[in-house]
């Protein structure tokens, strides 16, 4: 399979080679911003400046997924009920141990197993485009003041990165319940490099494509 960064310089090759007059440098970086304070040195960064950077320089096919979405987190350990007297309580004691169990989507990485995964898109390179625009420039646009971190983390979303074997070997995992985000096994994205901007462009991102980002009552 193809690296996307070649896969970038061959859309540039063409772009020349067109009768189109556009610039071919980058593909479209029109993608909006909340509300906030504009850093008025911000700059952003290109898209062949983006795709240099891990985990998109060795990414051959990039998916946004969805998961755990019939996972209601709980804000607490929730105790089992006690043992059944009568046939109601026997009803809910079966139905406390098949409630839905949360998933670890990091053993996908183990695995290479996608049979957790609710909803996929495979995005095509616009698309890559707007989702690294998203990463590397959302929290540059303003100015950022402070950063915090939420005490929870129930992610139900993802970005998955594939190597040119179409083996997974970097996930970012984002929880918009809770506006907190974690990659792995790299660590090489987390809420520390995020901002309180960066989610609600994210989640539009993933809705725009037809992935559900919260929780589905059934």
């Amino acid at each position: 399979m193809k690296n996307i960064l070649f896969l970038f310089f061959a859309f540039c090759y063409c772009f020349h080679s067109g009768q189109k007059k556009k610039n071919p440098k980058d593909l479209p970086d029109d993608y909006a911003f909340s509300e906030g304070e504009i850093n008025k040195n911000y700059h952003p960064v290109s898209f062949g400046q983006r795709i240099k950077n891990y985990p998109f320089n060795k990414a051959s096919k990039i998916k946004i997924v969805s998961y755990n979405l019939n996972f209601k987190k709980s804000s607490g350990y929730l105790p089992p009920p006690p043992p059944p007297k009568t046939k109601e309580d026997s009803v809910q004691l079966n139905e406390f141990y098949h409630l839905p169990k949360s998933i670890d989507f990091r053993e996908i990485i183990e695995n290479q197993s996608e049979k957790e995964i609710e909803e996929s898109k495979t995005l095509n390179l616009e698309e890559i485009s707007k989702l690294s625009h998203i990463i590397f420039n959302t929290c540059n646009k303003h100015v950022i003041t402070m950063f915090s971190q939420s005490g929870c983390f129930s992610p139900r979303n993802a970005i998955v990165f594939y190597d040119e074997n179409d083996r997974i070997f970097e996930i970012i995992e984002i929880c918009f319940e809770c506006g907190n985000v974690e990659s792995y096994p790299s660590k090489f994205f987390n809420w520390k490099k995020a901002c309180e901007f960066i989610y609600p462009e994210l989640e539009k991102f993933f809705q725009s494509k037809g992935l559900q980002t919260q929780y589905i009552s059934k």
